[in-house]
Protein backbone atom coordinates (compact mmCIF):
# COMPACT_ATOMS: atom_id res chain seq x y z
CA UNK A 1 0.00 0.00 0.00
CA UNK A 2 1.12 3.55 -0.53
CA UNK A 3 0.94 6.12 2.29
CA UNK A 4 -1.62 8.90 2.12
CA UNK A 5 -0.07 12.37 2.37
CA UNK A 6 -0.74 15.95 1.33
CA UNK A 7 1.80 15.45 -1.47
CA UNK A 8 -0.52 13.16 -3.43
CA UNK A 9 -1.42 14.49 -6.88
CA UNK A 10 -4.39 13.15 -8.87
CA UNK A 11 -5.07 13.80 -12.55
CA UNK A 12 -8.39 12.46 -13.93
CA UNK A 13 -8.06 10.59 -17.24
CA UNK A 14 -10.23 8.23 -19.29
CA UNK A 15 -7.63 6.04 -21.03
CA UNK A 16 -4.68 4.25 -19.46
CA UNK A 17 -1.74 4.07 -21.84
CA UNK A 18 0.80 3.65 -19.05
CA UNK A 19 3.02 0.64 -18.44
CA UNK A 20 3.35 1.48 -14.75
CA UNK A 21 1.95 -0.90 -12.08
CA UNK A 22 -1.60 -0.07 -11.04
CA UNK A 23 -2.91 1.44 -7.84
CA UNK A 24 -6.43 0.53 -6.67
CA UNK A 25 -9.09 2.21 -4.57
CA UNK A 26 -11.74 -0.21 -3.27
CA UNK A 27 -15.40 0.70 -2.92
CA UNK A 28 -18.65 -0.97 -1.96
CA UNK A 29 -22.06 0.74 -1.98
CA UNK A 30 -20.43 4.20 -1.87
CA UNK A 31 -18.21 3.28 1.08
CA UNK A 32 -14.43 3.05 0.83
CA UNK A 33 -12.20 0.37 2.25
CA UNK A 34 -10.15 1.87 5.08
CA UNK A 35 -8.28 0.66 8.13
CA UNK A 36 -10.14 0.25 11.41
CA UNK A 37 -8.79 3.71 12.27
CA UNK A 38 -10.41 5.14 9.12
CA UNK A 39 -7.04 5.54 7.39
CA UNK A 40 -7.60 5.54 3.65
CA UNK A 41 -6.13 2.52 1.84
CA UNK A 42 -4.55 2.69 -1.62
CA UNK A 43 -3.57 -0.79 -2.79
CA UNK A 44 -0.65 -1.75 -4.99
CA UNK A 45 -0.83 -4.76 -7.30
CA UNK A 46 1.22 -6.89 -4.93
CA UNK A 47 -1.24 -6.20 -2.09
CA UNK A 48 -4.17 -7.58 -4.06
CA UNK A 49 -2.35 -10.73 -5.14
CA UNK A 50 -2.55 -12.08 -1.61
CA UNK A 51 -6.01 -10.75 -0.79
CA UNK A 52 -9.09 -12.98 -0.66
CA UNK A 53 -11.39 -10.12 -1.60
CA UNK A 54 -13.61 -10.58 -4.66
CA UNK A 55 -13.49 -7.48 -6.87
CA UNK A 56 -15.50 -6.44 -9.93
CA UNK A 57 -16.41 -3.42 -12.10
CA UNK A 58 -12.82 -2.23 -12.48
CA UNK A 59 -12.66 1.31 -13.90
CA UNK A 60 -9.74 3.56 -14.69
CA UNK A 61 -9.84 6.80 -12.68
CA UNK A 62 -6.67 8.61 -13.76
CA UNK A 63 -3.15 9.01 -12.47
CA UNK A 64 -2.25 9.22 -8.79
CA UNK A 65 1.34 10.44 -8.39
CA UNK A 66 1.84 9.54 -12.07
CA UNK A 67 0.74 5.93 -11.50
CA UNK A 68 -2.46 4.56 -13.09
CA UNK A 69 -5.18 4.44 -10.45
CA UNK A 70 -8.24 2.21 -10.71
CA UNK A 71 -11.52 1.77 -8.89
CA UNK A 72 -12.54 -1.79 -8.02
CA UNK A 73 -15.77 -2.72 -6.26
CA UNK A 74 -16.27 -5.46 -3.71
CA UNK A 75 -18.86 -8.01 -4.77
CA UNK A 76 -21.86 -8.54 -2.50
CA UNK A 77 -20.50 -11.86 -1.18
CA UNK A 78 -16.90 -10.72 -0.75
CA UNK A 79 -15.21 -10.69 2.61
CA UNK A 80 -12.90 -7.84 3.55
CA UNK A 81 -9.40 -8.25 4.91
CA UNK A 82 -8.78 -8.31 8.65
CA UNK A 83 -8.08 -4.88 10.08
CA UNK A 84 -10.18 -3.09 7.48
CA UNK A 85 -13.69 -1.68 7.34
CA UNK A 86 -15.96 0.26 4.98
CA UNK A 87 -16.19 4.02 5.57
CA UNK A 88 -18.57 6.54 3.91
CA UNK A 89 -16.86 9.42 2.11
CA UNK A 90 -18.68 11.95 4.30
CA UNK A 91 -16.81 10.51 7.30
CA UNK A 92 -13.50 11.12 5.51
CA UNK A 93 -14.16 14.79 4.72
CA UNK A 94 -11.42 16.98 6.14
CA UNK A 95 -9.29 13.91 6.89
CA UNK A 96 -7.97 13.15 3.40
CA UNK A 97 -6.08 15.48 1.02
CA UNK A 98 -8.06 17.40 -1.61
CA UNK A 99 -6.42 15.39 -4.40
CA UNK A 100 -7.61 12.13 -2.85
CA UNK A 101 -11.09 13.57 -2.31
CA UNK A 102 -11.17 14.27 -6.06
CA UNK A 103 -10.28 10.64 -6.80
CA UNK A 104 -12.94 9.43 -4.33
CA UNK A 105 -15.54 11.79 -5.77
CA UNK A 106 -14.79 10.45 -9.24
CA UNK A 107 -14.96 6.87 -7.95
CA UNK A 108 -18.46 7.26 -6.53
CA UNK A 109 -19.81 9.03 -9.59
CA UNK A 110 -18.35 6.51 -12.04
CA UNK A 111 -19.61 3.62 -9.93
CA UNK A 112 -23.16 5.01 -9.87
CA UNK A 113 -23.04 5.87 -13.60
CA UNK A 114 -21.99 2.34 -14.55
CA UNK A 115 -24.48 0.68 -12.19
CA UNK A 116 -27.44 2.77 -13.39
CA UNK A 117 -26.80 2.55 -17.14
CA UNK A 118 -26.61 -1.18 -17.79
CA UNK A 119 -29.54 -1.29 -20.20
CA UNK A 120 -30.68 0.90 -23.10
CA UNK A 121 -33.66 3.14 -22.41
CA UNK A 122 -34.76 2.89 -26.05
CA UNK A 123 -34.63 -0.86 -26.83
CA UNK A 124 -33.89 -2.50 -23.47
CA UNK A 125 -30.74 -4.32 -24.61
CA UNK A 126 -27.59 -4.40 -22.50
CA UNK A 127 -25.37 -1.33 -22.97
CA UNK A 128 -21.68 -1.51 -23.85
CA UNK A 129 -18.70 0.56 -22.76
CA UNK A 130 -17.35 2.83 -25.49
CA UNK A 131 -13.75 2.12 -26.51
CA UNK A 132 -12.44 5.69 -26.47
CA UNK A 133 -15.03 7.74 -24.55
CA UNK A 134 -16.05 7.45 -20.88
CA UNK A 135 -19.54 6.53 -21.98
CA UNK A 136 -22.04 3.69 -22.30
CA UNK A 137 -23.79 3.15 -25.62
CA UNK A 138 -26.19 0.85 -27.47
CA UNK A 139 -25.94 -0.13 -31.12
CA UNK A 140 -29.64 0.64 -31.63
CA UNK A 141 -28.97 4.39 -31.73
CA UNK A 142 -25.28 4.95 -30.84
CA UNK A 143 -26.33 7.51 -28.24
CA UNK A 144 -23.49 8.04 -25.76
CA UNK A 145 -24.48 8.07 -22.07
CA UNK A 146 -21.85 9.96 -20.09
CA UNK A 147 -21.49 10.08 -16.29
CA UNK A 148 -24.17 12.29 -14.78
CA UNK A 149 -23.12 15.67 -13.38
CA UNK A 150 -25.76 17.89 -11.75
CA UNK A 151 -24.74 21.57 -11.60
CA UNK A 152 -25.77 23.50 -8.47
CA UNK A 153 -25.27 27.02 -7.22
CA UNK A 154 -24.21 27.71 -3.63
CA UNK A 155 -24.24 31.34 -2.47
CA UNK A 156 -23.11 33.38 0.50
CA UNK A 157 -25.33 36.47 0.72
CA UNK A 158 -23.85 39.30 2.77
CA UNK A 159 -24.83 42.72 4.11
CA UNK A 160 -21.77 44.50 5.43
CA UNK A 161 -20.55 42.60 8.47
CA UNK A 162 -23.57 40.27 8.42
CA UNK A 163 -23.86 36.90 6.68
CA UNK A 164 -27.12 35.28 5.65
CA UNK A 165 -27.10 31.68 6.89
CA UNK A 166 -29.90 29.13 6.83
CA UNK A 167 -30.88 25.91 8.57
CA UNK A 168 -32.13 23.16 6.28
CA UNK A 169 -34.67 20.74 7.74
CA UNK A 170 -32.21 17.91 7.10
CA UNK A 171 -29.36 19.56 9.01
CA UNK A 172 -28.47 18.17 12.43
CA UNK A 173 -29.03 20.38 15.48
CA UNK A 174 -28.29 24.08 15.09
CA UNK A 175 -26.07 23.67 12.04
CA UNK A 176 -26.30 26.52 9.50
CA UNK A 177 -24.93 26.95 6.00
CA UNK A 178 -25.15 29.04 2.84
CA UNK A 179 -28.04 28.81 0.37
CA UNK A 180 -27.88 26.32 -2.48
CA UNK A 181 -29.97 24.72 -5.20
CA UNK A 182 -29.96 22.92 -8.53
CA UNK A 183 -29.72 24.74 -11.84
CA UNK A 184 -32.79 23.99 -13.96
CA UNK A 185 -32.64 22.93 -17.61
CA UNK A 186 -32.08 25.97 -19.83
CA UNK A 187 -31.23 28.20 -16.87
CA UNK A 188 -28.01 30.16 -16.33
CA UNK A 189 -26.16 29.96 -13.02
CA UNK A 190 -26.94 33.63 -12.34
CA UNK A 191 -30.66 33.12 -12.98
CA UNK A 192 -30.63 30.12 -10.68
CA UNK A 193 -29.09 32.24 -7.92
CA UNK A 194 -31.86 34.85 -8.10
CA UNK A 195 -34.59 32.18 -8.30
CA UNK A 196 -33.29 29.89 -5.55
CA UNK A 197 -32.63 32.67 -3.06
CA UNK A 198 -36.05 34.19 -3.60
CA UNK A 199 -37.75 30.78 -3.38
CA UNK A 200 -35.97 29.84 -0.17
CA UNK A 201 -35.88 33.11 1.83
CA UNK A 202 -37.82 35.71 -0.24
CA UNK A 203 -35.02 38.26 -0.69
CA UNK A 204 -33.29 39.72 -3.75
CA UNK A 205 -29.55 40.06 -4.30
CA UNK A 206 -27.08 42.06 -6.39
CA UNK A 207 -23.37 42.11 -7.33
CA UNK A 208 -23.04 38.37 -7.90
CA UNK A 209 -19.40 37.26 -8.05
CA UNK A 210 -18.10 33.79 -8.88
CA UNK A 211 -15.80 32.27 -6.25
CA UNK A 212 -14.97 28.69 -7.25
CA UNK A 213 -16.34 25.17 -7.60
CA UNK A 214 -16.31 21.81 -5.86
CA UNK A 215 -17.31 18.33 -6.88
CA UNK A 216 -19.83 17.04 -4.34
CA UNK A 217 -20.56 13.37 -5.09
CA UNK A 218 -23.70 12.95 -2.99
CA UNK A 219 -24.55 11.70 -5.52
CA UNK A 220 -23.34 13.80 -8.49
CA UNK A 221 -23.37 17.54 -7.84
CA UNK A 222 -20.94 20.12 -9.16
CA UNK A 223 -21.19 23.04 -6.74
CA UNK A 224 -20.61 26.49 -8.26
CA UNK A 225 -19.81 28.90 -5.44
CA UNK A 226 -20.74 32.61 -5.48
CA UNK A 227 -20.74 35.69 -3.29
CA UNK A 228 -23.73 38.03 -3.55
CA UNK A 229 -24.86 41.19 -1.76
CA UNK A 230 -28.27 41.79 -0.23
CA UNK A 231 -30.55 44.09 -2.25
CA UNK A 232 -34.03 44.06 -0.71
CA UNK A 233 -36.70 42.03 1.04
CA UNK A 234 -37.42 40.52 4.44
CA UNK A 235 -36.08 37.05 5.24
CA UNK A 236 -38.95 34.56 5.11
CA UNK A 237 -37.95 30.86 5.12
CA UNK A 238 -39.97 28.74 2.70
CA UNK A 239 -40.82 26.19 5.42
CA UNK A 240 -40.22 23.29 3.03
CA UNK A 241 -36.43 23.09 2.74
CA UNK A 242 -35.44 26.01 4.98
CA UNK A 243 -37.00 26.20 8.44
CA UNK A 244 -34.78 28.96 9.80
CA UNK A 245 -32.63 31.74 8.31
CA UNK A 246 -31.17 34.95 9.68
CA UNK A 247 -28.39 37.52 9.50
CA UNK A 248 -25.35 36.71 11.65
CA UNK A 249 -22.48 39.04 12.48
CA UNK A 250 -19.23 37.52 11.30
CA UNK A 251 -17.91 37.56 14.89
CA UNK A 252 -20.90 35.59 16.25
CA UNK A 253 -21.60 32.81 13.79
CA UNK A 254 -23.57 29.64 14.59
CA UNK A 255 -22.12 26.21 13.81
CA UNK A 256 -21.14 26.28 10.12
CA UNK A 257 -19.13 24.02 7.76
CA UNK A 258 -15.37 24.50 7.65
CA UNK A 259 -13.41 25.31 4.52
CA UNK A 260 -11.49 22.04 4.55
CA UNK A 261 -14.78 20.17 4.11
CA UNK A 262 -16.98 22.13 1.73
CA UNK A 263 -17.12 25.15 -0.54
CA UNK A 264 -19.79 26.59 1.76
CA UNK A 265 -17.14 26.87 4.46
CA UNK A 266 -14.68 28.33 1.96
CA UNK A 267 -17.19 31.05 1.01
CA UNK A 268 -17.73 31.95 4.66
CA UNK A 269 -14.03 31.93 5.55
CA UNK A 270 -13.02 33.97 2.49
CA UNK A 271 -15.57 36.67 3.30
CA UNK A 272 -14.50 36.86 6.95
CA UNK A 273 -10.88 37.17 5.83
CA UNK A 274 -11.89 40.02 3.52
CA UNK A 275 -13.64 41.85 6.39
CA UNK A 276 -10.62 41.48 8.66
CA UNK A 277 -8.31 42.96 6.05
Amino acid sequence: MIPVSDNLFFSPENIDNSQEPNLTIILKDQEFLTSKNSEFLIFEEEDLKWSEMNLANKQFLGFLNNKPCYLSELTSESKIDDGTMLTPLRNLLGRIPDSLFTACSRSIQLSEWYKNNQFCGACGLKMQRHNSERAMFCTCNNLLIYPKISPCIIVLVTKGEELLLAHNKNFPGAFYSTLAGFIEAGESAESAIHREIYEEVKIKVKNIQYYGSQSWPFPSQLMLGYHAEYLEGDITPDGEEIDSADWFNYKKLPQVPTGNISISGQLIESYIEKLKN
